[in-house]
């Protein structure tokens, strides 16, 4: 073999011994890319659920808020019926004031969520750590947060004894939503609800012996699409 085929084939053997290295170290770096995102995807997700969550529950309370700005009395929402002693026989619901309200707090909270999935979230990556030290640093990691579909509005009412002969009746607005979070690996679907308490009154004497309910079915519950 003469001097020169014996630097070409060093030449071919350190190129060959360069690939091995090179495919090496992309096999180890892919193995630890996919072992870290097994490991933090996870923490990751519930990490950003938790931001979401919170300000996804702060645009619904303010949603709420908003349909509330009319004004809103127990008067709108029941009416209260007396019998022949003059004693409340029978409290009903205004299901038309009911349905003007769900939909204006439905209308303002996919309103508000919509600008709320315009602005930029973000979760350090060393909070998925779970280390006090690391936990505002490393790359910042992008949420968005998407609604999904409708917002579901429902009524509930509670009677609470306060007094002798004395029931407070209260009236709630409950508002449930749909959000997708997105983060650069993958997305999960989560709802969030607020609760509000939107009227009450004291009911003196006798507990009513009848209660008509607010009682809607499925798609009159989802006002806003």
């Amino acid at each position: 073999m003469t001097a020169s085929e014996m630097k070409k084939y060093a030449a071919i053997a350190k190129k060959r011994r360069w690939m091995r290295r090179m495919i090496l170290f992309a096999l180890v770096l892919c193995a630890a890319f996919v072992l870290t995102e097994r490991n933090f995807k996870p923490l990751v997700f519930s990490l950003a659920e938790a931001r979401s969550a919170s300000m996804a529950s702060q645009v619904l309370y303010g949603a709420l808020a908003e349909a509330m700005e009319e004004g809103v009395t127990y008067d709108d929402l029941m009416s209260v019926h007396m019998d022949d002693r003059g004693q409340v026989a029978l409290l009903s619901a205004n299901t038309m004031a009911m349905n003007r309200l769900a939909d204006r707090a439905g209308q303002a909270a996919l309103r508000r969520l919509g600008d709320m999935s315009s602005e930029r979230v973000s979760v350090p990556l060393g909070a998925a750590l779970g280390l006090t030290l690391l936990a505002g640093s490393g790359p910042e990691v992008p949420v968005s947060i998407v609604p999904i579909g409708s917002v579901a509005t429902e009524f509930a009412t509670e009677f609470e004894a306060c007094g002798i002969n004395q029931t407070r009746h209260k009236v709630y607005l409950q508002l449930t939503a749909s959000i997708r979070i997105v983060i650069p690996t993958g997305a999960k679907t989560t709802n969030v609800s607020a609760n509000m308490l939107v009227a009450e009154s004291i009911i003196v004497g006798s507990v009513p012996e009848g209660f008509v309910g607010y009682d809607l079915s499925e798609a009159e519950m989802n006002l806003v699409q």
